[in-house]
């Protein structure tokens, strides 16, 4: 994952996707974690994407640390489905 500093993002939308990966001779299911922002001047960008093996609170817990650790702030709306 890219370490650009990330600014002020307006909106927040998160989601997850299941894709099958192998790892250790086994093919498994795994969830790979997306964020969205949009800023002030409404452009829309890929934040960041992290794989892990499901979408507990503890993989989302990490990843949106990682967004705050590269400078993600100014949040006013997060969008989520669940």
């Amino acid at each position: 994952m890219s370490r650009w500093r990330l600014g002020a993002i307006k909106y927040l939308i998160l989601d997850a996707r299941y894709e099958k990966v192998r790892s250790e001779g086994h093919v498994r299911d795994c969830a790979v974690l997306i964020a969205l922002g949009v800023t002030d001047t409404h452009h829309r960008t890929v934040l960041g994407a992290s794989v892990s093996l499901g979408e507990h609170e503890v993989h989302w817990r990490d990843f949106l640390q990682s967004l705050v650790e590269r400078g993600l702030g100014g949040v006013q709306l997060i969008v989520s489905d669940a």
